[in-house]
């Protein structure tokens, strides 16, 4: 008799600790599909403002998957991309209470997913912060229900997803091409004023839903074709629309650098060289001015090809680039030498006079002219510090 009642406590021990300890399995969905039905269906239309008064802050996790391509001509640059969404639902917490699996100890726990048509859709159950990027190429489609999935946390916390490939403007500045920095800029907004959503950026150590991607990927190697990934920083901004309101957002810079080596070594060392033969000519003895004549001409037509080729990368832009800069220097330089070569051939064919002077002051002072000129405007474009930087590496 004492045995069988010793087993009959140890049993109601044992079932009572397990009921205790089914809340903490919720990670390991262990909740029923009924569980999560009923939670859906308990849910009521979202009315809002809450009874708190106070806007929803929305917190958001851009990752990255890829830059696919960064167009300089269309100014725009393509990305495939998954952004999470964080936010509590006053509503869902009411609920969780009623069903008793609310808790806001400890790491909140998962307890269902959703199908963004079944919870935030037509029916909508819960309130959609609907927030989407700005900066589109086509116009942003603020719309309810953009999500791919969303769960809940029993701490009453709903996180969404919204993943896609989209092609965004590019706010670009070519001074520096193609030595340059460009920003690639995601402007996350919401169609709610302030005063409703605060749409603020997911820290990667406050992340308790998910392992955060918000410290972005950069050493997984991202690889865009033609840049190298430099950095990422984010700004929490605000703004005003034409209705007179203030709406919060997230700006989020992906910075990325120019590879150069491209340009420097198909076409600015290419150019130099050009220059140099155009140059050359004058240590060749005087009695070949025809031939001298020619060669300029030669070096200034393939100067003008090449200018073509650069225009294929670029937008028609109000300003000069360095490599614009650099091609007119050239110009310059290359047409002075034809000058040079037509007055002497001129000179010599009218009058016969001596024109070795000529030949001997341009040997030197062309070259080293253009070459002066040349180390101004790197300083120019780039400061002391980063001309030096670029001629040691």
């Amino acid at each position: 008799m004492k045995k069988y009642l010793i087993f009959f406590i140890l049993s109601l021990f044992l079932n009572s600790t397990a009921s205790a300890i089914n809340f903490y399995k919720y990670p390991e969905k262990d909740l029923s599909e009924n569980l999560c039905s009923n939670i859906l269906e308990k849910l009521n239309s979202p009315s809002f403002p809450y009874s708190k008064n106070e806007p929803i802050t929305v917190k958001v996790d851009l990752e990255i998957e890829d830059v696919h391509k960064i167009s300089g001509k269309n100014l725009d640059f393509e990305t495939s991309y998954a952004m999470w969404l964080h936010w509590k639902d006053d509503n869902l917490i009411k609920v969780l209470k009623e069903f008793e699996v609310f808790t806001n100890k400890g790491k909140p726990l998962y307890l269902c997913d959703y199908t963004p048509k079944s919870i935030i859709g037509e029916k909508r159950k819960i309130f959609d912060p609907v927030v989407e990027f700005f900066n589109l190429k086509e116009k942003p489609n603020f719309e309810s229900g953009l999500q791919d999935w969303i769960e809940i946390f029993s701490d009453g916390t709903i996180q969404s997803r919204i993943r896609d490939t989209k092609i965004f403007k590019g706010y670009f500045n070519f001074k520096n091409f193609p030595f340059d920095k460009q920003n690639l800029s995601f402007e996350i907004w919401s169609e709610f004023p302030n005063s409703m959503v605060k749409i603020i950026a997911e820290e990667p150590a406050m992340s308790g839903y998910k392992e955060s991607l918000y410290s972005f990927n950069a050493d997984e190697g991202i690889l865009i074709p033609g840049w190298d990934l430099v950095g990422v920083e984010y700004e929490n901004i605000t703004y005003t629309e034409n209705d007179g309101l203030d709406y919060s957002g997230l700006v989020i810079d992906l910075k990325v650098e120019r590879q150069s080596s491209y340009y420097l070594y198909k076409i600015i060392l290419p150019i130099i060289f050009i220059l140099m033969i155009s140059w050359s000519v004058f240590w060749v003895r005087g009695s070949q001015l025809e031939a001298k004549v020619n060669v300029t001409i030669v070096c200034l037509l393939s100067l003008i090809a090449y200018n073509f080729i650069i225009d294929e990368d670029l937008p028609k832009l109000s300003y000069l680039t360095f490599l614009d800069v650099f091609i007119l220097l050239s110009y310059f330089y290359t047409g002075i030498a034809t000058i040079l070569c037509v007055y002497s051939f001129v000179r010599k064919l009218k009058s016969g006079a001596d024109i070795s002077k000529v030949d001997l002051i341009a040997r030197w002072l062309g070259p080293t002219s253009y070459f002066l000129f040349l180390i101004i405007t790197f300083v120019y474009y780039y400061n002391i510090k980063g001309t030096l930087a670029l001629i040691t590496n």
